[in-house]
């Protein structure tokens, strides 16, 4: 068969799958700093040239050879996701995918390649078709690699299981292409890296955050049953152009044509941003928190009018916050597993970790298109500044920022900026919601950090192309008060109906409770008995105590995860899952560390022992929540009595 046969073949099938990249490689006219070879055994090899080095691919007397062998050198246990640096003609790929994937329990394979013109040579010279059809592998050629991230962290690593074995990953560099391209590789490795840090750093803070956003959420329940949710919102300014303030110092430079938008744009601060907004006469219609520390109420006790400012707040914020703005309030949900616990429908939004990314899921979904930014610097000024001029935590945030380690980021201009970490995370949350938002969004920060997907200009060339009709967003945002006040919502029925809710509830988590210190009991016998002896003079394990132990394990695991009672599920989801997460990510890497089923089976029965303790406890303090709510909504509903009777201050 013809080589552009070959090719060809290769192509349709990459066009279904691709058409992008399969358009790239067409348009491919090749290097011009490699050659092909003929090896010993008939396989094609090809001499790379950088600078005055020259290096074969592989192994010119046995490339098939060569390539197992090194695979194996590696020593891999398991592989549930496997990402190569660098493709060379894909035998080092098409070797692990027939011989070894199934053998690692491979789940997913990413592939880096830096050179397009090689990946084009690859599908002249060999059949990829199976592997370029297959569902579970990915390719990435010939792109900056940063521009991977949105797709290798939302379409795979945290699709399906992959996120739970995120610590199993293996990288294989290849080493004629590391050789080739490393600092493109060491760049496609970060990616990787920073892809798999987010998946964690977005799956939840740490469990006893989110106690206390749950129990913020009892404290605010007035306001939540008392005001709009952001669902009425939903769709009510589609094509209309919104324009998110965020607190960076560009800010500074341009936050004066602000000044008469208000008719022509939908325009939303951080809180951080309001008050230096208001000393400068510029009033937003809606401003948003996020954060559930104290401090934040302080961006709004120190105003007094709140007039055409609306606050968009998620409960989890402290009530102080919602007692500060003394304005109307709109009430909008993170998507918590604790908020459908509530059975009381507000609007529910997958956010980042700052405001600024809230503000911006905000803004998406209420239809705003384009998306304009303005003062999302996620970085230094040139003289060292963090926040604009006038914000209530801008030198403390300095001085606190200054602090951390600093790190190089591609800028706006093309340049590199200096930013920290935390700024990292943010940048890459908002290129994961740009990947995914319908509309445009335009960055006229005019400084800052490159932030992938967006459009860059000047804000007053964005005022001047978009922001051109008037539609006053504030009578639309009015209307959904007016509609809201006809529901006549009876705010005190539905605090009698939590209060029931979380007797009923604090007695189903009770009796999770007594099931787990049973099952922790008995795995620490086991760990007396069987393991330890085990460990110490290497005794028989007695398999069936540790794998009924196992049993348990999954027993409660399917009892936290019972659909047929959601009140379990909805009130303790959001809380353990940063904890499993980890957890679940520790068991599976046992696969990695162990190959003797009964040193596996030892290990895995103490880590379960570990998951009885920690997430029995986070029960109890669940519990505590739910049994402080009852007290609280027994004096403030007129002391509702519980479902036998007994009011909560005479329960044992």
């Amino acid at each position: 068969m013809k080589k552009n046969a070959i090719l060809e073949q290769n192509l349709n099938v990459l066009s279904q799958k691709d058409p992008d990249l399969a358009r790239r490689v067409r348009e491919s006219t090749g290097n011009g700093n490699y050659k092909i070879i003929r090896s010993k055994t008939g396989y094609p090899n090809v001499i790379i040239e950088k600078g005055f080095d020259a290096e074969a691919l592989y192994d010119n007397s046995d490339p098939i050879g060569y390539c197992r062998q090194y695979l194996e050198s590696l020593n891999i246990k398991y592989a549930p996701i496997v990402i190569f640096m660098g493709l060379g003609l894909g035998y080092h790929l098409d070797l692990f995918f027939k011989e070894y994937s199934k053998r690692l329990k491979t789940e997913e394979i990413v592939i880096f390649e830096e050179n397009i013109g090689l990946f084009r040579l690859a599908l002249e010279l060999g059949d990829f078709r199976k592997i370029i059809s297959h569902p579970n592998i990915h390719f990435f050629i010939g792109e900056d690699p940063e521009a991977a991230f949105p797709k290798l962290r939302t379409k795979i690593l945290i699709t399906g299981k992959n996120w739970i074995v995120l610590r199993s990953v293996k990288i294989i560099p290849i080493p004629g292409s590391v050789f080739q391209a490393n600092e493109y590789y060491l760049r496609a490795l970060k990616t990787a890296k920073d892809a798999a840090r987010q998946v964690m750093i977005t799956a939840g803070n740490d469990p006893f955050d989110c106690l206390v956003g749950l129990e913020h959420i009892f404290e605010n329940l007035r306001d939540i049953f008392s005001n709009p949710g952001i669902n009425l919102l939903s769709g009510r300014f589609k094509g209309r152009p919104g324009i998110l303030v965020a607190s960076g110092p560009s800010l500074n430079k341009n936050m004066h044509l602000l000044g008469d938008l208000r008719a022509r744009a939908l325009i939303i601060s951080c809180d951080a941003s309001l008050t230096p907004l208001i000393k400068n006469r510029i009033r937003p219609h809606l401003v948003t928190s996020q954060e559930r520390t104290p401090g934040v109420e302080l961006h709004y006790s120190c105003l007094n009018d709140f007039d055409g400012i609306c606050f968009v707040g998620c409960p989890i914020l402290m009530p102080e916050v919602f007692a500060a703005f003394k304005g109307k309030k709109i009430i909008v949900y993170r998507a918590y597993s604790q908020f459908d616990w509530l059975e009381c429908e507000k609007g529910s939004l997958i956010t980042g970790i700052s405001v600024a990314n809230m503000a911006f899921k905000i803004l998406e979904s209420l239809g705003c298109d384009p998306i304009i930014l303005v003062g999302q610097d996620l970085a230094f000024s040139e003289n060292g500044d963090t926040h604009v001029e006038g914000n209530v935590y801008g030198e403390i945030s300095k001085e606190a920022l200054l602090k951390n380690p600093t790190i190089m980021l591609e800028g706006n201009d093309g340049r590199h900026v200096r930013s920290e970490r935390s700024w990292e995370i943010m940048k890459n949350t908002y290129e994961e919601d740009v990947e995914a938002y319908q509309g445009k969004c335009i960055n006229a920060t005019e400084g800052g950090v490159r932030i992938r997907g967006t459009e860059v200009m000047s804000f007053n060339e964005a005022i001047q192309k978009y922001c051109t009709e008037e539609f006053w967003p504030e009578l639309i945002i009015n209307e959904i008060f007016s509609d809201f006040e006809k529901k006549n919502i009876d705010v005190e029925a539905e605090l009698k109906r939590i209060h029931t809710k979380a007797i009923e509830t604090r007695r189903t988590v009770q009796n999770t409770i007594d099931q787990f210190l049973e099952a922790l009991e008995e795995a620490r016998l086991a760990e007396k008995e069987i393991i330890q002896p085990f460990i110490d003079n290497g005794s028989a394990v007695e398999t069936e105590r540790l794998v009924n132990i196992e049993k348990k394990f999954l027993d409660l695991s399917r009892t936290l995860n019972d659909p047929g009672d959601r009140k379990l599920y909805d009130i303790t989801a959001h809380t353990l899952q940063p904890y499993d997460i980890w957890f679940t990510h520790e068991l599976s890497f046992l696969k990695d560390i162990y190959t003797d089923k009964e040193c596996l089976s030892a290990a895995t029965v103490l880590k379960m022992k570990e998951w009885f303790a920690v997430v029995g406890h986070l029960l109890v303090c669940t519990r505590d929540v739910l049994e402080k709510t009852e007290k609280r909504l027994d004096e403030e509903v007129g002391g509702v009595r519980g479902l036998e009777g007994e009011s909560i201050e005479h329960r044992a």
